[in-house]
């Protein structure tokens, strides 16, 4: 405070500046805090894309290694056997 009031500005105390910041820091995280997350639910929507991801990787993998899906695959490419043979062999 400036007794004289000469119209000098009065020197900034820094101890005085650096509560000052501290307190508006803390009003504002306190507000960050207290507002909702606008990404939370693109967040939410990754997560189970993710998720689903994995689920089909798992169920691909048993259906072709585990359940003879592999064996099933091979079978229907192959050509079954015939008694005459093609009209095209020499």
């Amino acid at each position: 405070m400036n007794p004289r009031s000469d119209g000098k500005p009065e020197p900034n105390d820094p101890d005085q500046v650096l509560r000052m910041i501290d307190i508006e820091l803390a009003q504002k995280r306190a507000a960050r805090e207290r507002a909702p997350s606008p990404f939370r639910g693109f967040r939410m929507a990754s997560f189970i894309f993710l998720f689903a991801v994995i689920l089909g990787a798992l169920l691909a993998f048993y259906y072709v290694f585990i359940s003879g899906g592999l064996e099933e695959m091979r079978s229907h490419n192959q050509s079954p056997p015939t008694v005459t043979p093609s009209p095209s062999a020499p």
